[in-house]
């Protein structure tokens, strides 16, 4: 799936999106069948083995037989292009994909076969218990697929200027229904460098500082530097805060715990370390 355009720009795309559920709902014949993973329900016609509804403006005929291939195991997420059902998943140096893994659940993203998301409960609910507070102006960086920005306007935030590095990520985003609330306007979406874009920011611009990188690894440790957490800190206005988000599946990095040297890490550049919540991150506050 290729396409040349701004995505901070264009933002949602209202197209059918199914997974495996849905599906099973197209062939069974059911009456009124979710076209954006369950958030809402669309009344469906079938006429001649062809499913016949309106969705987001636009009248579909969809031929049954021409629905993907499901089985019990099945995750993957298709989106209704030009015509066809297209699995929701890019191709480059690594391969990206989302999946769902029960009815109702937001997708999670999976990049080269690791989720980034819960496989066990619904990643909203993983995200709302992560995100506890948040106010103000704030700065995130890694928006993934936008669930905690869009968290932290629940929250009690403003406003989010929100950063995601990969492109393919903000792709992908744009077909998830439950991203849709990325492009909004309490939300600035930024394509770039979290690290280089955090350093031209003036001192004491955000109020709240939401760090949501991937699990820690060789490729990811600039996520979890010192330098950055430097940044934070300066941009971050008096009594400001700060979540940070620490991976469990990290534990054992270098047989380091990456908990501690996170707390110690925060602490050098001046945070005040409030708690550490094993499973989900720490909370912090600039003096």
């Amino acid at each position: 799936m290729k396409y040349n355009h701004d995505l901070c720009d264009v933002g949602y795309i209202e197209i059918p999106v199914v997974s495996r559920w849905q599906i099973e709902d197209l062939k069974s014949g059911e009456a009124r069948v979710s076209f954006d993973l369950e958030l809402t329900k669309t009344e469906v016609e079938y006429r001649g083995g062809r499913a016949h509804f309106a969705y987001g403006g636009a009248e579909y005929e969809v031929n049954i037989d021409d629905l993907p291939d499901i089985d019990e195991e099945s995750c993957e997420v298709y989106a209704y292009i030009d015509g066809e059902w297209r699995e929701l998943s890019v191709a480059s140096a690594r391969f990206y994909k989302l999946c769902v893994f029960k009815r109702g659940w937001a997708p999670t993203l999976m990049i080269d076969g690791i989720t980034m998301h819960s496989v066990l409960e619904n990643p909203l609910v993983v995200t709302a218990r992560k995100v506890t507070r948040a106010w103000g102006t704030v700065f995130e960086c890694c928006t993934g697929l936008g669930y905690t920005a869009v968290e932290a306007l629940r929250k009690g935030a403003r406003r989010v200027v929100t950063v995601e590095v990969d492109p393919n990520v903000l792709l992908l985003a744009s077909f998830n229904p439950y991203s849709r609330g990325l492009w909004t306007p309490a939300i600035d979406l930024v394509l770039g460098d979290c690290l280089s874009l955090v350093s031209a920011v003036r001192d004491a611009s955000f109020d709240f500082v939401i760090h949501d990188p991937p699990r820690l690894s060789y490729a990811t440790q600039r996520l979890y530097s010192e330098e950055l957490y430097r940044e934070f800190y300066r941009v971050l206005r008096r009594e400001g805060g700060l979540f940070h988000y620490v991976s469990l599946s990290g534990t054992k990095y270098r047989g380091l715990n990456p908990y501690r040297g996170v707390a110690e890490r925060l602490r050098r550049v001046g945070f005040v370390v409030e708690k550490v919540r094993e499973g989900y991150g720490i909370d912090a506050r600039r003096r």
